[in-house]
């Protein structure tokens, strides 16, 4: 197998340039050693959690909660919210499983399937009149399954505005923006449009779900209200990924702003879409609802898929693979910051060439 040089799997995806210096970096001054809840670490924890903050420009007023993934961030959310009733907004499988987790310990949980045929909002004004009372919305940004998006989340808080509203943003924060005054609760894993190793997620709680939930009683060791109790103090709730939270406080500091990050990705994904297209490969999902993050479309057949493949990997280019029943039949590609465009220049020579 050769190396990747240029990885657009979707997750984990490539990482960002500088990580691998800040590894060594972190190596060097013995910090994967230390205790994790000396002096130097949390000052580290809190590094990190203003990195993320300035980065994100979250509000003043939100707290960053640090989780082992966005898995891990469905499993606190729907302990804390159990009691409420939610709406799960569907588009494809990860969408599917926050939901189905949520089933499993509510029986007030209701999943709505967006038809990608028809505009969103017809749909969601449909919805607030048979699900208006809902305690909870849950939608995700990007569904990273298939490539597919809903428009921004003002029109959520039109229809649902006693609700909370929580947003797996997975496949898309770090890399598109959020109008933070939208959404109550958002959270997303750091491989993908963060540029990080996997195994740590980020989890982003506005000023009144942190005092709502602040004091729940506690039912399991990594309870929402227990995290928020450290997360206030600077202090992980259990031995954390160190180095993760390490390269959160280093590398985000460094990087480009966000606003100028998103114009980049949306300017790629146009002209992306564009130019494979035109070539004859068909997009997987609906103009209206295709993501700028990941993007997919269809092999034009089963030894075309093989052959491209490939050559791609020939090229040390890791394309990404298709996900669910259909997987075979369509492909992924990772529109993630820490790619560059030399990337997808060769990216575009292999596939339409």
């Amino acid at each position: 197998m050769g190396a990747v040089r240029y990885s657009f799997q979707p997750g984990p995806a490539q990482l960002w340039p500088d990580v691998p210096a800040l590894i060594q970096q972190a190596l060097q001054e013995g910090l994967l050693s230390r205790y994790h809840r000396d002096p130097v670490w949390q000052a580290l924890f809190q590094e990190a959690q203003e990195a993320v903050a300035a980065f994100l420009g979250l509000p003043k007023g939100w707290l960053v909660v640090f989780v082992s993934s966005a898995t891990e961030a469905w499993q606190v959310l729907t302990d804390a919210t159990a009691e409420l009733t939610s709406l799960h907004i569907v588009q494809g499988a990860f969408g599917e499983r926050w939901h189905s987790l949520q089933a499993a310990a509510s029986p007030f949980a209701y999943a709505y399937k967006v038809d990608m045929a028809q505009p969103w909002e017809p749909q969601l004004e449909a919805l607030s009149q048979k699900y208006g009372s809902v305690g909870l919305v849950a939608w995700v940004q990007v569904e990273t399954s298939i490539g597919a998006a809903l428009p921004p989340p003002h029109a959520l808080r039109k229809y649902f505005p006693q609700a909370l509203i929580a947003v797996d943003a997975t496949s898309a924060l770090g890399g598109l923006t959020l109008p933070w005054e939208a959404v109550d609760i958002a959270f997303a894993s750091v491989q993908k449009c963060l540029g990080l190793p996997p195994g740590l997620g980020v989890l982003l709680l506005s000023p009144e779900v942190v005092e709502r939930f602040r004091d729940f009683p506690r039912t399991r060791f990594n309870s929402l209200s227990y995290l928020i109790q450290q997360a206030l103090q600077h202090q992980p709730p259990h031995t954390p990924n160190l180095l993760g939270i390490y390269l959160l406080a280093k590398s985000l500091p460094a990087r480009p702003p966000l606003a100028e990050i998103e114009a980049t990705l949306r300017q790629r994904a146009t002209s992306l879409y564009a130019s494979l297209i035109e070539k004859g490969y068909s997009a997987y999902v609906p103009e209206g609802y295709r993501a700028d993050s990941v993007l997919s479309f269809f092999w034009p057949d089963a030894q075309k898929a093989e052959y491209l493949r490939a050559k791609a990997e020939a090229e040390g280019l890791y394309l990404g693979w298709g996900y669910g029943p259909e997987k075979e039949r369509f492909f992924r590609i990772a529109n993630f910051p820490a790619l560059p465009e030399e990337a997808y220049k060769a990216l575009q020579e292999v596939l339409l060439g």
